[in-house]
């Protein structure tokens, strides 16, 4: 994983490549694979546990909704210019999506400027936006220059500017711009979102079933930041997070974060033969034992072989 990263590299400048290999592998940086590992057999166990009783995780959860909004991941891909991004805008759209997390920091603060620019002349100024930087930004003061770019556009979060354990950073860039942080999504256990909602780092509480630790840790973290009085938004993963989002009441207003499947980047539905289905602009929450997915073995012996 790190060689194609090191190879070739300048010695002499070490620390510049840490902070690649960083940011590259955001999701590992802090915590390590394991946290993973765990979360996959507690989800596993859920699942399970749902077959046997002929029901749904929701509905073993106490299912309070059977719809959630959805939170449509863009900007992957930088291109040359915004026609990509229109364009899957434009695609959500077709299908009642209102509300978008855009990637930045890969280009210059003036081209982030312009791209969110033209998601919301297209969204309008009902749709929420917010933006994920992926611990990329090269200190406050590049944070700051990026969110006073972005503000005039109705900036609804500036999503991991830094990493997770460099809260008073965030806290800074909030005192300097008023933007909400939104963090956590790497954290392992409800105490490690405890740490970041009791120390002002976070104002949108990041939570991912699948490194959290499970079912209970993602609701116990869910209450964590509902005593506070802050929502929490998921990670990706739709067809795991859908119904436990569907059981708390504190779920971010923007909905459910999903990464479509033509934007070529989270690849799990290659492994599924039932996609989770959007409706007029909101998931559906299924009713089928467990999970509901119908997972294609065939699909996971390839990609596992390969």
């Amino acid at each position: 994983m790190l060689a194609p990263l090191v190879i070739g590299s300048d010695i002499e400048n070490s620390e510049q490549l840490r902070l690649q290999i960083l940011a590259t592998y955001w999701h590992s940086a802090e915590h390590g694979t394991f946290t993973a590992a765990v979360s996959a057999v507690d989800i596993a166990i859920w699942d399970a546990l749902g077959k046997l009783k002929n029901k749904s995780v929701a509905q073993l959860l106490g299912k309070k909704r059977n719809s959630l909004p959805v939170s449509y991941v863009i900007g992957y891909k930088y291109g040359n210019d915004e026609s990509g991004l229109i364009r899957d805008v434009e695609q959500a759209l077709s299908r009642g999506i209102r509300n978008f997390k855009m990637v930045v920091g890969a280009g210059t603060a003036e081209r982030d400027a312009q791209r969110m620019k033209a998601v919301r002349q297209l969204v309008g100024p009902k749709g929420r936006i917010g933006v994920d930087a992926f611990r990329s930004l090269k200190g406050i003061d590049d944070a700051t220059e990026r969110v006073v770019a972005l503000q005039p556009y109705d900036l609804d979060f500036m999503e991991d500017p830094f990493l997770e354990s460099q809260g008073l950073l965030a806290i800074e860039l909030r005192e300097r711009t008023g933007v909400r942080i939104a963090f956590g999504e790497s954290q392992f256990g409800h105490r490690g979102i405890a740490n970041l909602v009791v120390n002002n780092y976070v104002d949108l509480v990041r939570v991912d079933a699948l490194i959290v630790g499970g079912i209970q840790e993602f609701l116990l973290s869910a209450k964590v930041a509902d005593e506070k009085n802050l929502q929490v938004s998921t990670h990706i993963h739709s067809e795991i997070h859908a119904p436990l989002a569907a059981a708390i009441e504190n779920l971010y207003e923007g909905g459910l974060e999903y990464m479509d499947p033509i934007l070529d980047v989270d690849l799990v539905h290659l492994l599924m033969h039932n996609p989770i289905q959007i409706i007029d602009g909101e998931f559906q929450i299924s009713d089928e034992p467990g999970f509901g997915v119908n997972w294609d073995w065939n699909a996971i012996k390839k990609f596992s072989e390969n």
